[in-house]
């Protein structure tokens, strides 16, 4: 019944388009982003001079905003331009017609509006502010509703109401009543009721949808003109608070699998939340108590370096950069927003400077909870477990497995195939990794093998994957995780767990591994036990970071060199022992360590032929140098 709906919906965008309400709602001025103290100006005002000159960078591309000939719908790495065409009509996944349209949408989320407006806050020089108001005024040309790759997303248009709300509250636009932009509140209408029609639904319903949320909430407060913008700040609101439980598990891993949503989803959770301070209509206590669940569960799986696990998929996605350094200072920047939702302002300063522009800009909650004063290391519901010791020390030794579920709803959009792997970091220096994710649409083959059970720290069957992709976002059977021991106490801790995904093979096959870390002695042996009747080829992958080196090989046996140690890791049961370092035939050996970006990276694959119950061993040892 939804889709056809939304098939009716797309038929209206073949008719003219209609002018916006007359605004109806006086609105009430908004208090002034204040310039935070103590944050130099000097990288601020490099990036908003690079703005005015015409470029901004897209994912390490340069993007023009200056110019003859379309900028808002081309792809500044292909340089395709999208066709003029109602928004819904256009086939965003078909490369030939849009480019890549990640990179098209990451330009219109208009961080760089953003970055015009700190600048302005920082100097006070109108050469930012006019180069904001001629960005709007040359977009709004561009983008008239409903034409064009930007009116294609629901969650790209809440990101963008998102950055033209910070910015406003930057420059203290429209605190007289006055439209900054002549166009910029129609527009801003056709957004709202753009997300309030096409907002994500079902199978789509993941984080998508409180993107769209946060938009709408966002600019259903700050610009409530119009008769529905009550309506809209009220659905945005319930479906934010509802959606919480649904969509993070109750230990604070959300239902994605995914770290790197994970971040993303807290921008949308903490800014809507502060917004509701602001405008004298706070979240409720248990929504914040998830967030602080969420943001602790990322503290307790960073390394001593600030590094994550890049489980699940990455598209390196963001609702606002409130530094030049965002994205590259996620961690850092949720964890010093954290410390000034507690109540502790002096460590702001340790890098997160999104921080000081968010005290800067928003209450505190008052219904903030009381901070945790120990680690958790166990996340049950969410399916991750840290084996370890010396936690923040630089002999930390940091172990993060997956006996996770495979991902969100129906089609698991994000997840990967990559139950029982885990993550290694000795002294905050990543040595065994997840590679990453590197594309969605551009290239099926590396889409598939990035998301594949080759390129995890797993083992593989008959060369199939462990739960079944049927396209780049869904899934089909999965592999079902049963944990049977986590034991983190003594000399040596354990963790056993299991999964079913292989027995689908027409000989079925049971897959348990255990893991034993001992940290004293600098050792892990890892068993797999094979359970079946006949005979399986079997392969057991391990993933080295591209910071590593191989140092020797012998037999069964691979001698690697990290920054601060080195590395030895063995199979004496393995047919035989490869070491693949970017290899095409067959893909094999590569880390993404940002979306869109690949290099050569150290795999170690193990090959055997097994008939009936096998137990294989991998002993991986360290030095510290």
């Amino acid at each position: 019944m939804w889709r056809g709906a939304q098939a009716t919906q797309r038929l209206r965008y073949l008719l003219p388009a209609r002018k916006a309400p007359v605004p109806s709602v006086t609105v009430a001025s908004r208090r002034l982003w204040m310039r935070p103290p103590g944050v130099s100006a000097d990288e601020y005002v490099a990036l908003a001079d690079r703005i005015v000159a015409g470029s901004i960078p897209v994912f390490g591309s340069m993007a023009a905003i200056k110019g003859p000939g379309a900028v808002w719908t081309k792809d500044p790495e292909s340089g395709v331009v999208s066709p003029v065409r109602p928004g819904p009509f256009i086939d965003y996944r078909d490369s030939a017609i849009v480019g890549n349209a990640r990179n098209v949408w990451e330009l219109n989320r208009h961080f760089h509006v953003v970055a015009l407006a700190q600048a302005w806050s920082l100097t006070e020089d109108d050469r930012y502010s006019h180069a904001a108001v001629a960005t709007i005024k040359s977009w709004l040309a561009e983008c008239p509703y409903p034409v064009g790759i930007n009116w294609v997303s629901a969650l790209e248009i809440g990101i963008r109401l998102v950055n033209w709300y910070i910015a406003s509250r930057l420059f203290g636009w429209w605190r007289d009543g006055s439209e900054p932009v002549a166009g910029l509140r129609d527009s801003i209408y056709w957004h709202c009721k753009f997300i309030e029609r096409h907002r994500s639904r079902h199978s789509s319903a993941n984080n998508h949808l409180l993107g769209e949320m946060v938009g709408l909430y966002a600019a259903a407060t700050a610009w409530g003109f119009w008769g529905e913008s009550a309506r809209w700040r009220d659905l945005a609101r319930r479906t934010l608070i509802d959606e919480l439980p649904r969509q993070v598990h109750d230990d604070g891993v959300s239902r994605e699998q995914t770290v790197d949503y994970q971040m993303f989803v807290l921008q949308m959770l903490l800014i809507a939340g502060l917004i509701g301070e602001e405008s004298g209509e706070p979240f409720p206590a248990d929504y914040w108590a998830t967030v602080d669940r969420m943001l602790g569960f990322l503290e307790s799986i960073a390394d001593a370096g600030g590094h994550l696990p890049a489980f699940g998929d990455s598209d390196d996605g963001m609702l606002y950069m409130l530094s030049p350094q965002a994205r590259d200072s996620r961690l850092a920047d949720l964890m010093a927003v954290r410390d000034f939702l507690c109540g502790t302002p002096t460590s702001i300063g340790r890098g997160g400077e999104a921080a000081q522009w968010i005290a800067s800009g928003f209450a505190r909650p008052v219904c903030w909870p009381a901070r945790s004063a120990s680690r958790t290391i166990a996340f049950p519901e969410g399916g991750y477990f840290v084996l370890g010791n010396r936690f923040g020390r630089s002999d930390e030794v940091l172990l993060v497995a997956d006996a996770a579920p495979l991902g969100f709803l129906s089609i698991a959009a994000h997840g990967h195939a990559d139950c029982l792997s885990f993550v290694l970091s000795l002294g905050g220096v990543q040595v065994l990794v997840d590679p990453g994710t590197y594309c969605y649409h551009s290239d099926p083959k590396w889409r598939e093998y990035f998301k594949g059970t080759s390129a995890h720290n797993t083992v593989r069957v008959d060369g199939v994957d462990q739960s079944e992709s049927v396209g780049p976002f869904m899934w089909a059977r999965r592999a079902r995780p049963t944990l049977e021991v986590f034991d983190s106490a003594g000399t040596t801790q354990r963790l056993v767990a299991s999964h079913d995904g292989y027995r689908r093979l027409s000989d079925p096959v049971l897959h348990s591994r255990e893991v034993r870390l001992d940290a004293e002695a600098a050792e892990i042996a890892v068993i797999d036990t094979l359970r079946c009747g006949g005979r399986h080829s079997v392969e057991r992958y391990w993933h080295f970071s591209n910071q590593t080196v191989v140092e020797h090989e012998n037999g069964g046996a691979i001698r690697l060199r990290a920054a601060n140690c080195t590395v030895e890791i063995a199979a004496t049961d393995a047919r035989d022992v490869k070491c693949r370092i970017g290899s095409t035939q067959p893909i094999s050996g590569w880390v993404s360590r940002s979306f869109g970006a690949m290099c050569a990276a150290p795999t170690v694959v193990m090959r055997n032929d097994i008939s009936g119950d096998t137990r294989l061993v991998t002993m991986i040892r360290w030095r510290f140098t």
